[in-house]
């Protein structure tokens, strides 16, 4: 279970072309647009600036990232729980760079791991 227009909104954040974004996420191009439409509608304001690729968070685009990846990590979180995995360790903290990229900070089993996305 996830939320396709979350995943869709940080693949666009990440990748920085509508093209790609629905290229990586087997959609059509109008469709990763509709997507963010309504989130822009939902969040009150732009999301992008459009215009010259690559496109680029505003500053409200990068709080709502912000939210949109640890939305979609509890999403992995509850899958592996439902699957009968561990629960993620209560330590876990995500730091957002600011670049678009994140760092997950967690101990698993005794040991410091960091992840960048």
């Amino acid at each position: 279970m996830k939320d396709r227009r979350l995943e869709t909104f940080v693949t666009l954040a990440e990748l920085g072309s509508f093209t790609a974004a629905a290229r990586k996420l087997g959609l059509s191009q109008p469709t990763v647009s509709q997507q963010v439409s309504a989130l822009e509608s939902w969040a009150g304001g732009e999301l992008f600036v459009r215009g010259n690729a690559p496109v680029a968070l505003t500053p409200r685009g990068e709080v709502f990232c912000s939210y949109a990846r640890r939305i979609l990590s509890l999403y992995e979180d509850l899958a592996g729980a439902m699957a009968g995995e561990a629960p993620p360790a209560s330590g876990r903290t995500v730091l957002e760079l600011g670049d678009g990229r994140s760092a997950e900070i967690r101990v698993d089993e005794g040991e410091l791991r960091i992840a960048l996305k």
